[in-house]
């Protein structure tokens, strides 16, 4: 009798929500009749999508109903309290109606998106039995009730169909100007003083582009909560960022966290702060008192997003120990020169020769790892922001007979003096050295630096902007590298003279880089200048061919003052578009896919070539994120590669053919890669369009 009155209870749910999606569907079209919209056709394929009306529905078909809907100003409150009706009494059938597949021979891989579901599936089975944790999940002995764990709870599986996922719901944020409540925070800890300076001064500059994106389109984004973990602030990391700030230490970093707290706070997110390992045992759980690790504590659901950098993932680790799997999909890794997918996966990695480096092995999604330039399209871009929201459209400023010098600590000065020379044949020099630093104390000033020098000494950010709009010309000495003052220098309307290297600087030639997680080899001091940037403003020589420097500054000095130039993706109004898309879209914890399936643009590589390279060749970008729609027999089909044989296979070349006609996919998918290469291979690649000057985002994306 139960089953009998669940079953008509069924029919007539979903019988009263067909008629109610055809009378919708009707009202809609007769609204829409005398309109040149897409929504009318949008609305028709969700509401006639077959097997359920919201459940079914992916997100990227919501967020494009929902766009379309908000463009229509004058859209009827009829069709809007129809249509709330549908979705309400929709989701309701879905959650007493909707039944999940049972059968256990659907429970078994592969699952190629899902590169950790089968070990963990594996694991299970022989342990759930350990803490009863896992019963109170609802896990017993069958394949299923594993899946809908690690799926549910884990998320290291994808759901099993018919499985609802309920997603915990969050209220909108509202956007936030005021800022008096994030340098209370920031007062906490004098470690944040060098950060909060910078934000105090650029916030004008950061509300004042908020003005102009909401100009377009307003802000709409669920409010979350984000804890940033400053590691290399901590008292036992060796880099001393906070002390050295002041006195002529690295920069490139706090600038970057000082930009992207200033968004998170702006957009209206929750930040939590931290910069000492102990306190992240107060601010996430401790480590379980079973065996195995136990089931995530609930806590982990606190916040969605942990941005920190590799010091501070490697004290999570240790404060952690067996629950940070439950927190890996939440971590965003500030990484100035980037990690690729070869350094990550640690048991690839351990059987070639790049087995011992002391960055990489952190085995997270590539794209987790933030950079500070675009150069590794297998992580994402960050950045940071130079110049004024006005910079693009500044008149040449006026301009004295100076050129600045890019070296603020005395051993950048070592061996350069014939170089310096010849610059000052044309020019007058001047330097921000500053002489406190540890590296330094073996050098003299006297007999490093040349007495025709003008030292300014470390100069704080007003002084070092206006010195920046008096001068002509920014020297760079080939160290630091690729960091952010070149840019600065052209946004004040500098000139930038900027070291080519002979052999692209690498780990396999250079100590900086022997322990850094890449095999990318630097062109020049600063190859985004040299490539994306170039002439008139960027002038890439060999500082040590005296002749090509004459004639570099010849040329240069003979030119009009030049205008600002920042490119869009370093401005105010850039970053900020660029870090809302990420923290609204960009979710490594569930199985919705960004960016869409639709953005994919399949190219086949040269034999030889990787696919960053053959997506750039054709004027696109590589994208990671497509490369499972890639990876499958079907799809070496459907793009003329003639298999002899497939074999699925660890590489950094995956989807790929080789010379022999052998192809391979990727078994583990925290190796697919855009930077991978292989002489006799060539590559099936996920290619996608990107916006001239925001190359994170594709050409159709518009706010």
């Amino acid at each position: 009798m139960r089953l009998c009155s669940r079953r008509r209870k069924l029919l007539r749910n979903l019988l009263i929500l067909a008629v109610l999606s055809f009378s919708m569907c009707l009202f809609i079209l007769s609204y829409f009749q005398h309109t040149n919209l897409e929504l009318d056709k949008q609305v028709m394929a969700l509401a006639l999508k077959p097997n359920g009306f919201v459940n079914k529905l992916s997100q990227r078909e919501i967020l494009n109903f929902d766009h379309a809907w908000e463009q229509d100003k004058n859209m009827s409150h009829e069709i809007q309290k129809e249509f709330s009706t549908v979705l309400l009494l929709s989701d309701a059938i879905a959650q007493t109606s909707a039944v999940p597949v049972t059968d256990d021979t659907l429970c078994v891989g592969p699952w190629p998106n899902h590169p950790e579901c089968q070990n963990k599936m594996n694991w299970m089975e022989g342990n759930w039995k350990k803490d009863p944790c896992y019963a109170e999940h609802g896990v017993n002995d069958t394949p299923c009730s594993f899946q809908d764990y690690l799926s549910l709870v884990e998320h290291f599986c994808p759901p099993r169909p018919g499985k609802i996922i309920n997603h915990p719901t969050s209220k909108r944020a509202t956007v936030n100007s005021d800022l008096a409540p994030l340098l209370n925070e920031l007062n906490r800890n004098p470690k944040f003083d060098w950060i909060k300076r910078r934000i105090q001064s650029l916030w004008p500059q950061w509300t004042d582009a908020l003005k102009q994106l909401e100009m377009i389109r307003p802000f709409q984004h669920r409010e979350k909560k984000i804890l940033i973990h400053i590691g290399a602030l901590s008292d036992k990391s060796k880099f001393h960022l906070a002390e050295t700030a002041d006195h002529g230490g690295p920069l490139g970093e706090l600038v970057q966290w000082s930009d992207l707290i200033s968004i998170i706070h702006l957009l209206g997110h929750q930040i939590v702060f931290s910069t000492e390992p102990n306190a992240l045992k107060h601010i996430l759980p401790g480590p379980s008192n079973s065996i195995t690790g136990g089931c995530p504590t609930g806590r982990e659901k606190d916040f969605s997003a942990i941005f920190t950098d590799i010091v501070g993932f490697k004290q999570f680790k240790s404060a952690m120990k067996s629950q940070l799997q439950h927190y890996l999909c939440l971590f965003r890794v500030l990484d100035s020169f980037g990690t690729e997918p070869q350094f990550n996966y640690k048991p690839w990695k351990s059987n070639n020769k790049y087995k011992k480096q002391s960055w990489g092995n952190l085995g997270l999604n590539p794209r987790q790892f933030m950079t500070m330039y675009p150069h590794t399209p297998d992580n994402s871009f960050l950045g940071f922001v130079v110049g004024s929201n006005r910079t693009n459209s500044l008149p040449p400023p006026e301009k004295k007979n100076i050129g600045l010098v890019y070296g603020k600590e005395l051993y950048m000065w070592k061996g350069h003096h014939n170089y310096l020379d010849t610059v000052s044949k044309y020019i007058d020099i001047h330097s921000t050295i500053g002489t406190t630093t540890q590296k330094d104390q073996n050098y003299d000033i006297s007999t490093v630096v040349p007495g025709f020098v003008s030292n300014h000494g470390i100069l704080n950010r007003t002084a070092l902007i206006k010195l920046l709009k008096e001068s002509k010309l920014f020297i760079g000495f080939g160290f630091p590298y690729e960091g952010p003052a070149p840019l600065e220098a052209i946004a004040n309307g500098c000139f930038f003279l900027n070291p080519r290297f002979d052999k692209p600087l690498n780990r396999e030639n250079t100590k900086f880089f022997k322990d850094k997680p890449t095999l990318r080899g630097l062109t020049s001091q600063n190859p985004y200048t040299e490539h994306f940037i170039g002439k008139p403003y960027v002038y890439t020589v060999d500082i040590l061919n005296l002749k090509e420097v004459n004639k570099a500054l010849q040329d240069m000095l003979s030119k009009e003052p030049l205008p600002p130039y920042i490119p869009y993706e370093y401005t105010y109004e850039g970053m900020l578009e660029r870090v809302s898309v990420y923290l609204e879209y960009q979710d490594h914890c569930s199985h919705v896919q960004w960016p869409p399936p639709s953005a994919l643009v399949a190219k086949v590589s040269r034999q030889g070539e990787s696919c960053k390279e053959a997506c750039y060749r054709e004027g696109l970008v590589c994208e990671p994120e497509l490369f499972p729609l890639l990876n499958t027999e079907e799809a070496l089909k459907n793009h003329d590669l003639k298999c002899s044989t497939v074999s699925t296979e660890n590489s950094i070349h995956g989807p790929s053919i080789d010379s022999s006609g052998r192809c391979s996919l990727q078994e583990q998918r925290l190796l697919l890669s855009c930077v991978g290469e292989y002489h006799t291979v060539k590559r099936l690649c996920p290619c996608r369009t990107f916006r001239k000057g925001q190359v994170a985002l594709c050409s159709e994306y518009v706010r």
